[in-house]
């Protein structure tokens, strides 16, 4: 079997991550990267193999020997990549939130649907082990029926004041809430009717990043549970992990916490701070193959090439979470309960 060419366009904060997996994974190859910084680029091709690296995405959706694309630029980056990849006939693999806008998010589904190419969306918590974990007892009624759920994700304010140089375009409920809507569409396997929000700005402000502090939610879901989600780019950094990932979900019969930031499994000490490790995300192996949840979600856009396996989330699944952040971003913006339009 000849493997199948991919191409990372946007090789920053987490396109490293698709240049790992598609330089170790059987049956493809890391083809081509491109970069807006041509030193990161080539250096990403060099360090993962890739026979070409480019500054320009056309040149590399030009590229024969790439058959799919993986699109790992910022939040607000993704609509014109996309839609070119789908019009070259490239497969997409696009890091989350699909689009910044409900309209960008269907025009891209809508492109990739009559271009015949699969698109999936990283939402990787859906590999995360403690959530897949909640799922299945969820689904055999160990906690009964869902009633309540809480899920916090945030973040120091080393990530939109250093690690994205590109904060004051995106915010907390883009960059994470992407994550929280979807966990919980998976966890509940339902569907969100309507939000309610608020959020405030001025930490951030003062200190050059134009954007929101926090949005907190509330969003109803149509079989009667009830979810609060809290995402904040405002947590100091004192705290022993970048982000702060927390679930709780109440049910008739019991209910499940989730704790994959401050889970204690690993604690270290040095340099008078205290700090978790990662034991989830990317777990060590050998150079021949992957580990850690964040890995296995685009080794399943690759059985999905491979083995015309179904994505792990699609691109009505992206389409869905860019309606509930809309969403909520409005009711924020209101002051008053948002339906969710389809």
């Amino acid at each position: 079997m000849t493997p199948i060419g991919c191409g990372v366009i946007g090789v920053g904060v987490f396109g490293e991550n698709h240049c790992l997996a598609y330089s170790r994974l059987p049956g493809v190859k890391l083809a081509a990267v491109c970069d807006v910084n041509g030193a990161r680029a080539r250096a990403m091709a060099e360090k993962y193999g890739a026979r070409a690296w480019y500054t320009d995405y056309q040149e590399l959706l030009r590229d024969p020997a790439v058959q799919a694309v993986s699109i790992a630029t910022p939040d607000f980056a993704h609509r014109e990549i996309a839609l070119a990849a789908a019009r070259a006939g490239k497969h997409i693999l696009c890091e989350k939130p699909l689009a910044t806008t409900v309209a960008d998010a269907q025009e891209i589904v809508d492109a990739a649907r009559a271009a015949g190419v699969k698109l999936m969306v990283d939402f990787h918590n859906r590999v995360n082990p403690p959530f897949v974990a909640a799922r299945q007892s969820i689904e055999v009624g160990a906690i009964g029926a869902p009633v309540y759920g809480y899920v916090r994700l945030s973040n120091t304010t080393f990530v939109p004041m250093e690690m994205l140089s590109w904060g004051s375009r995106s915010s907390a409920l883009w960059f994470l809430g992407s994550h929280c809507v979807d966990l919980m569409r998976f966890l509940l396997d339902d569907t969100a009717q309507r939000v309610y929000a608020a959020a405030r700005d001025g930490v951030l402000k003062a200190r050059g990043v134009d954007t929101y502090d926090f949005h907190v939610a509330i969003v109803e879901f149509t079989r009667g549970a009830v979810v609060t989600i809290e995402n904040a780019w405002i947590l100091p950094r004192s705290q022993p992990m970048v982000y702060d990932f927390k679930l709780e979900l109440l049910g008739s019969e019991g209910a499940i916490y989730a704790n994959p930031s401050h889970h204690g499994a690993l604690e270290i000490h040095a340099g008078g701070q205290m700090r978790y490790g990662d034991v989830l995300g990317i777990t060590p192996t050998s150079d021949l193959r992957t580990g850690g949840f964040v890995l296995e979600a685009i080794a399943r856009f690759v059985d999905a090439l491979l083995y015309d396996r179904p994505v792990l989330a699609t691109g009505e699944d992206g389409l869905e979470a860019v309606r509930i952040v809309s969403a909520i971003e409005e009711s924020a913006r209101l002051g008053r309960p948002v339906e969710i339009q389809r």
